[in-house]
């Protein structure tokens, strides 16, 4: 696959991602305004949990399905290879909802501040199953390269799951209880549409001796996963048994319109660059083309952190209340951690290459570890500016760490100065907007179109584009030909 198609990819990744996770950016404005503000704060906490219990109950399958298909493919087993990994995630899903009922509770008492905990377990337990399940058999449109497929499966599930949330909270007044169940319809729906089609062309079976070697290479990703999703909630956790629902409420909403730099290009980043690696192991210019894009995710993170930061200072008085005021510093702050997730899943990504998973699960494990400590020690005294802070330093550790480790491991060469020319662009967006965080909305619209100016002409006067790249951009933007 050539830098072409995987750009290709990425964004139709990108669109598809924006409309299954953007959803949940759709939803806040009908969150903020129909919930209360200890109400939200109970539904975040609720939703960081979820994500937390799905990736025991993917026990790492998603990422077996895209490294093994085409193995399994050669020797048309690949239906077996599906059956096997979606078995897999039932029965952990299963597992993970017993042990929940049986040792939880006390610990959901506590953070959610209510008695009534059992009913929002076994209703997130569903939402779990339901999700793991859809979006494993969502993965073989990954392995066969069929991202627009991916993508218009991920845009209907986003409508789906905004009417359903609108209908059940809004019209029906089900309060968190008929959110938590439009999850659950939604990727309900999901998983029978999706399944019929794949299956209908793989087939399906269950191959118990296969299972071994799928846990083998998918636990330890838990590990991983785990210590990725962990690090941002025990913030959350933390800021709810320390400061209450009311500080998880800004801080989570703060994140979640942060996590946007996720949404639209590390996480469709990532999508994409799993399979190209995967497929292009045995390429002879594979590592040239890893170091450009590297380079690419480095610029691409600036670029979106400048649209996210500004965009949120204009449109944040028109989604929430004024209660979610401070959000906006929330938001800027947490740029630097954002940015440094997406080396997190290069670094990553390089490993697994190599199939050293257990590498990337202790490592993450030792991030989590160091969130926790952090987190306690900065949110009691600190409130949400804690929970950021050691949000930020985790990530700059760990996502430095698993960059090494997988250059290691995976040789490749490095762009240093253009890497170094976009990460002072990110640093000179941050401290402008930190500067200006105070200023009137048209005053600030003046300055980020001045700064977003002097970044162009910085990238130009450093000839930070190579020949081949400002062609494209010619392509794109016509008026640059002069250039």
């Amino acid at each position: 696959m050539s830098l072409k198609s995987f750009g290709k990819n990425t964004i139709i990744y990108a669109v598809g991602n924006l409309g299954l996770r953007g959803a949940s950016f759709v939803l806040l404005p009908i969150y903020t305004h129909f919930l209360t503000v200890s109400d939200y704060g109970l539904l975040a906490t609720l939703l960081v949990s979820i994500q937390l219990m799905l990736i025991f109950a993917n026990l790492g399958m998603q990422t077996c399905l895209v490294r093994f298909t085409k193995e399994y493919e050669e020797n048309s087993r690949a239906g077996v290879l599906v059956g096997s990994c979606a078995m897999l995630n039932l029965l952990a899903g299963l597992a993970l909802t017993g042990i929940s009922l049986a040792l939880l509770p006390p610990f959901f008492r506590g953070i959610l501040h209510t008695n009534d905990v059992r009913l929002y377990i076994v209703m997130a337990c569903c939402v779990v199953l339901m999700e793991s399940l859809s979006t494993l058999v969502m993965s073989y449109y990954r392995v066969q390269n069929q991202a627009l497929r991916f993508s218009i499966v991920g845009i209907l599930l986003a409508f789906t799951l905004v009417a359903a949330n609108f209908i059940l909270l809004r019209v029906l007044s089900l309060g968190i209880r008929g959110v938590l169940l439009a999850y659950i319809l939604t990727y309900g729906a999901g998983l029978l549409f999706v399944s019929c089609d794949v299956l209908r062309k793989t087939g399906v079976g269950i191959s118990f001796a296969l299972m071994p070697r799928l846990l083998r290479f998918g636990f330890p990703l838990v590990f991983s996963m785990a210590g990725h999703t962990a690090i941002g909630a025990v913030g959350v956790y933390m800021l709810s048994y320390f400061a209450g629902l009311e500080a998880v409420a800004i801080y989570e909403f703060g994140w979640k319109l942060a996590s946007l730099m996720t949404v639209v290009l590390i996480y469709p980043f990532s999508l994409a660059f799993e399979p190209y690696l995967f497929a292009g192991l045995n390429s002879t210019d594979i590592k040239e083309k890893l170091s450009r894009l590297l380079t690419y995710l480095i610029l691409g993170a600036t670029l979106t952190s400048f649209a996210l930061v500004a965009g949120s200072r204009v449109l944040l008085p028109l989604i929430a209340p004024p209660e979610y005021a401070p959000a906006f510093i929330v938001i800027l702050l947490l740029v630097p951690g954002m940015a440094f997730t997406g080396m997190y899943y290069f670094g990553g990504t390089l490993i697994i290459a190599v199939q050293k998973t257990r590498l990337v699960g202790l490592t993450m494990t030792i991030g989590a570890i160091i969130s926790l400590l952090l987190n306690r020690v900065l949110i009691p005294p600190m409130s949400w500016c804690g929970a950021v802070i050691a949000f930020d330093v985790t990530y700059l550790l760990v996502g430095t760490a698993l960059f090494v480790l997988g250059r290691k491991m995976f040789p490749m060469p490095v762009e240093w100065k253009r890497i170094g020319v976009a990460a002072a662009l990110l640093t000179l967006f941050f401290f402008v907007f930190l500067f200006i965080r105070d200023a009137s909305t048209v005053m600030f619209i003046l300055i980020s179109l001045l700064a977003a100016l002097a970044g162009v002409l910085i990238l130009f006067g450093f000839q930070f584009f190579h020949n081949d790249e400002k062609i494209a951009i010619r392509k794109l933007i016509p008026g640059l030909h002069q250039v």
